[in-house]
Parts: structure tokens; C-alpha cells; sequence
């Protein structure tokens, strides 16, 4: 809000009454006088301050603005103070104790009820909605007394700034000269604790960011047993968490380098990519990571992908806990020209988001040759590629045949076709095995026979081939209208 919206007058007319001194009647003469709101509450609180016999002139000001007002939460207030007492030495800034005023008369009801603007969520970030359990009250309006330990009072007013443009809330504290620096001190220890609080209960969330909220419990009910992948490129993965441990961390802060690594996993589509990021996701997050899942927005929104994306990382940076950002089709995120110098920076430079407690950005491609080279083929900028192929091991196709049949899978039986799969991805064994078990119940079968995998895979086959021919479906060109009967 800018100085001018703040001065404008509350459109509230005061009476003033005064005797005429002209005029012989004894009857009053009644003036209209409009007031501006932070003038008002100035005053007020000046003549409160007073009334309230609090040493000398206070110095009245606008606290910093900032995206909550936590100085007028009673729950953190109390938790704060209940923190000072099992301390043996003070902080700069503790809050001793605290308590609600009512508005002085001097305000003219401003703040006088108390009033929430909202519920939150239990992590006081968000917004609550229908459904949601343990929410708490959003900062309630009101006059509030502090007494610090340091042995010194403050006053503040926390008002619904009631403007039909801005719709904006604002505030004024009063307390003794000099004691600003440790109001703001105050605050720190304010925002601390609320950081405190948010990593509690931000431990093991599945952030979805641009996408449904169900695909949290997708990624939660998703397991290693579901990835079918070569132990190699498992292992490679894996040694990427080493972003969390204490001594990697402490490594990156030694060479003042952000606490943050980018691996992509590259290879055609079908290849289990997106498995494998869910089934990490779901393993960070039972281990207390917050997991932020990342969806592309599409072109027609104002929003970019890579804005989101860009804002998971710094929303895991605030968060300090130890963070996976999942993406998919990483190309989409940055293949804005107009966005790339951003993406450089943010990746690899001066706008790169520090996570103390570190961040790895776990993303996929499908098409890496789409990526710019500035950031696929620079060092820093990608940290590790780590390509996922379609299936060339025998005995790991053996393992997908025996994920996708369960038990109808029979050594003897279908082992021998293992050949005849090796060069096609992960989704591909997937569809024989399940259109393999389609033609089984069509002959009333519950074991499926080598005999309906082949079809499957020939019929498969013979789809992609077909349509992979577009000229066959290629409308034949329009023909001009014959005249109508009767016209020539």
C-alpha cells in the first residue's frame, strides 16, 4: 500500500461540538470533520500510551511489512513466551509476557472486536479448505500490551484496513525510543518460531504444485517394488541423496557452493522414469523430507512452468528440511528463450536457492536434445544424466514378465520369449502382460499361455506400426459441391 492509500480518510464524519462565542444562543454549533485512520490511531495510541502511565513520548511507526503479522498470533505470542521461561539466558528481544486491550474510546471502535480474516492450515502457510483437520485461526485484529524482559512495554494495533480498492490490513506500534532494534529482534524470534513450527509439520508432505492434490497419495502409495529397473541405474540414483548427508553439506558450505544438485533421467518414453521419481518421492517423504511435485503449466495460463518450478525451490529453501523437487519433461520447464538468462542463474549462479539442509531436483526428459546446451551440456547448471533404456537384459525382462503376470508367470512357460521383448521399454512389457491376460479370460483361461503374450506383442506392434504411418490417415482432400437439383 503506498503512502497516499494509507492518509485517505476513513469516510467516517466525527462530531465536534463547540459553544459559539459569536452568537448569544447557548446552543451548541455541531462541525463535520473527516479524519484520516493512521492519524486517528496515532493519536489513540499516543493517549493510551499515557493513560496507561508508560515512561516518556513513544516512537510511533508502521511496523515492516511482512507475509504474516505474527506479532498479534496469540499462539505463537504464547509459545514464545513459554520458550523464555525454560531459557537461562534471555534472547535480545524475549517477550515476557502479553496481553489484549480494549480500543480506547479515543479510536472510535477501530479493532475493537477481534476478528480473523481466515482459517489456516495446520502449517499456517495456506489457506484452509473443506476436509482439512487441525487448522488454526488466521491473526486476529485487536490492541495488544507487551512487556519484554528486558523491562520495557510496547502497544500495537493490528486493523482491517477497510478500503473498497485495496482491501488491505495494516498496522502501528508504540514503545520507547531506542527500543527499536530490539522490536525487531522480537520479530526474528517471531518468524523462528513459526519456521520452527512449519518444518514440523511440513516433515514427510507431498507438496503438489499446478496439479490435482490426489497425485500426493499416488506418489505416497508408490514403492521400489513397483520399479523395475537394472540394480546400476538404481545404485546411480540413489548415491544422489548423498545431497542430504551432514558432511556433503557441510562440504557445499566450505566452498560456499548452493546446497543444491540437478540430476536428469534421460530416455524414451515407457522406460520407468516416472515410476522411479514417485517411488523416491515416497521414500523421502517417509523418512521426513518434503517432497514438492512440480506440474507444467500449460501455454495459454499466465503462469510458466519454469516460474513454478523456480518458486519450489526457493519454497524448499525457506522450509529448511531436506527437499525433492520432482519434474517431469524437464525440456517443457526450460525451453522459454525469454526465460533463459532466469533459468541460468537460478540453476547455476547468483539466484541459485540455498537450502541449509539441502535440495535435489530430481527431474525427467524424454527429449534431452531439446534442452539448450547453456544448460544441458554445462557442468553445474545439470549436475548427472542418468539414462534409463529400454530393456536389453535378459534377465531383467524376466523381471518385468514376472512384476506384470504375478503369479500366473511360469518359468517353463514364458521365459522362452524373453528374446523377442529384449529392445522394447518397460511399458511395453506391461501391455503384452495385461492384453496377454485379456485373450486368456476371453478362452476362460486364469493362466496366461506363451501363446497369448505372442499375440499380444505382434498385435502391439502391428498398432505402433500402424500409426506411426500417418499418411494412411491423412483425410482425403475436400472436393468441391456438386450444384444442388434443380440448379444448374
Amino acid at each position: 500500500m503506498n503512502n497516499k492509500a494509507k492518509n485517505e480518510s476513513i469516510g467516517t464524519e466525527f462530531l465536534v461540538t463547540r459553544k459559539n462565542e459569536a452568537s448569544s444562543s447557548s446552543l451548541p454549533i455541531t462541525f463535520h470533520m473527516q479524519v484520516q485512520r493512521l492519524e486517528l490511531l496515532t493519536r489513540a495510541l499516543r493517549m493510551l500510551w499515557h493513560e496507561l502511565e508508560l515512561d516518556g513520548e513513544p516512537l510511533i511507526f508502521i511496523p515492516p511489512v511482512r507475509s504474516m503479522y505474527f506479532e498479534h498470533h496469540p499462539m505463537l505470542l504464547d509459545k514464545l513466551v513459554a520458550s523464555g521461561q525454560q531459557r537461562k539466558r534471555q534472547p535480545f528481544g524475549q517477550l515476557a509476557s502479553w496481553r489484549r486491550l480494549e480500543s480506547p474510546p479515543s479510536a472510535y471502535q477501530i479493532a475493537n472486536v477481534e476478528q480473523s480474516g481466515s482459517l489456516l492450515k495446520s502449517n499456517m502457510q495456506e489457506r484452509a479448505e473443506p476436509g482439512d483437520r487441525h487448522t488454526i485461526p488466521d491473526v486476529p485484529t485487536g490492541w495488544i500490551c507487551y512487556r519484554f524482559t528486558s523491562g520495557w512495554t510496547a502497544l500495537s494495533v493490528y486493523f482491517d484496513y477497510d478500503n473498497n480498492d485495496n482491501n488491505e490490513d495494516d498496522r502501528l506500534v508504540a514503545l520507547p525510543a531506542g527500543r527499536q532494534d530490539e522490536w525487531l529482534a522480537f520479530l526474528d524470534l517471531l518468524d523462528s518460531l513459526h519456521d520452527k513450527i512449519v518444518r514440523g509439520k511440513r516433515k514427510g508432505e507431498i507438496v503438489i504444485v499446478g496439479g490435482d492434490d490426489d497425485l500426493a497419495e499416488v506418489i505416497e502409495k508408490t514403492s521400489f517394488d513397483d520399479v523395475v529397473l537394472p540394480q546400476e541405474t538404481l545404485d546411480q540414483v540413489a548415491a544422489q541423496r548423498h545431497i542430504f548427508d551432514r558432511k556433503m553439506l557441510s562440504r557445499y558450505a566450505a566452498l560456499h557452493v548452493p546446497r543444491l544438485r540437478k540430476v536428469l533421467l534421460i530416455g524414451p518414453p515407457g522406460t520407468g522414469k516416472t515410476t522411479l521419481l514417485k517411488a523416491e518421492g515416497a521414500r523421502h517423504a517417509k523418512r521426513g523430507g518434503l517432497v514438492i511435485y512440480v506440474c507444467g503449466s500449460p501455454a495459454d495460463r499466465g503462469d510458466t512452468s519454469w516460474r513454478r518450478l523456480a518458486s519450489a525451490l526457493r519454497d524448499a529453501q525457506r522450509n529448511n528440511l531436506p527437499a525433492l523437487v520432482l519434474v517431469e519433461d524437464f525440456e517443457m520447464f526450460v525451453s522459454d528463450q525469454e526465460e533463459l538468462q532466469t533459468v541460468l542463474n537460478t540453476l547455476d549462479g547468483v539466484a541459485t536457492p540455498d537450502n541449509p539442509a539441502g535440495t535435489l531436483l530430481l527431474a525427467t526428459s524424454n527429449d534431452p536434445e531439446r534442452i539448450d546446451p547453456r544448460i544441458r551440456d554445462r557442468p553445474g547448471r545439470i549436475d548427472a544424466m542418468i539414462e534409463i533404456g529400454p530393456v536389453k537384459d535378459a534377465a531383467l525382462a524376466i523381471r518385468f514378465l514376472q512384476r506384470f503376470l504375478g503369479s500366473t508367470y511360469r518359468e517353463e512357460e514364458h521365459a522362452s520369449l524373453v528374446p523377442a521383448l529384449l529392445g522394447q521399454v518397460g511399458s511395453h512389457f506391461r501391455e503384452v502382460c495385461i492384453t496377454g491376460a485379456i485373450y486368456a479370460l476371453e478362452q476362460g483361461r486364469e493362466h496366461v499361455l506363451r501363446a497369448d503374450l505372442v499375440r499380444a506383442h505382434e498385435v502391439i506392434l502391428k498398432g505402433r506400426t500402424a500409426a506411426a504411418d500417418l499418411d494412411r490417415f491423412q483425410p482425403s482432400p475436400a472436393r468441391e459441391r456438386g450444384p444442388f437439383p434443380g440448379r444448374k
